[in-house]
């Protein structure tokens, strides 16, 4: 994640007047591609297609997105009706609840990628429904409060808050490699409560193609990173 990282910076810097600070982080990046190798061995890492978890999958697209600019992390704590209504859908709930952000960013002109994973809270309160999200889309600084309190009508204006726990809570990455793991935490544990409840197996995570093929693009990067020439 910090050779992708390494990456961008370099990108920002000319290559004709910034020598000094590029060839201090071509130093770092080569320190800690050593380090690692000597760690996890010299050999590939696992065949994205065909052995990398799908939780990991997520974990890489949802960093890919967070690293995107505007981009911004979410969390909506879906309302009874809403919830109820995603988990009966025939497509299963996160294809559900994709297309109703999907069409409430798009009157509102916002085009943007998303990811994010189904959850339930283990409070064992029944005031409100459990299942909620955490994701990541990219959506201008100041348009935040207004996807906010939009999102909130079409997934939570019946989710009753208490705390400080917003119904739509929307912010910055403060750590694109923290958020990512904090979204598949429980993918496990939702993937096995989704298929038992409906009967089918049911993957409690979205995230539209194109950042998939821009997660797996990032991943095939960090491989040949790794593998030495």
């Amino acid at each position: 994640m910090g050779h992708a990282q390494r990456v961008v910076a370099i990108k920002d810097l000319h290559p004709d007047l910034d020598h000094e600070q590029i060839k201090k982080i071509l130093e770092i990046d080569a320190f800690v591609r050593k380090l690692v190798q000597e760690y996890q061995g010299t050999g590939e890492l696992p065949d994205w297609a065909k052995f990398v978890r799908p939780e990991i999958k997520q974990f890489f697209r949802i960093f890919r997105l967070c690293t995107k600019p505007a981009a911004k992390t979410i969390t909506i704590r879906l309302d009874r009706e809403t919830a109820e209504a995603a988990l009966a859908a025939p497509r299963g709930p996160a294809n559900y609840i994709a297309e109703i952000m999907k069409r409430t960013l798009a009157k509102l002109g916002i085009a943007t990628d998303q990811a994010f994973n189904i959850e339930f809270n283990h409070t064992g309160c029944t005031e409100n429904h459990p299942a909620h999200i955490h994701g990541a889309l990219c959506i201008p600084d100041d348009r935040v409060d207004e996807v906010a309190r939009t999102l909130r009508k079409t997934l939570a204006f019946g989710y009753r808050q208490r705390y400080k726990n917003l119904a739509v809570h929307i912010e910055a990455p403060r750590s694109a490699r923290w958020w990512a793991a904090y979204c598949i935490k429980e993918y496990g544990i939702t993937a096995r409560k989704l298929t038992a409840e409906r009967d089918q197996k049911t993957r409690p995570d979205f995230a539209n193609q194109q950042l998939t093929q821009q997660a797996m693009e990032l991943y095939e990067a960090i491989d040949a990173w790794l593998t030495p020439h």
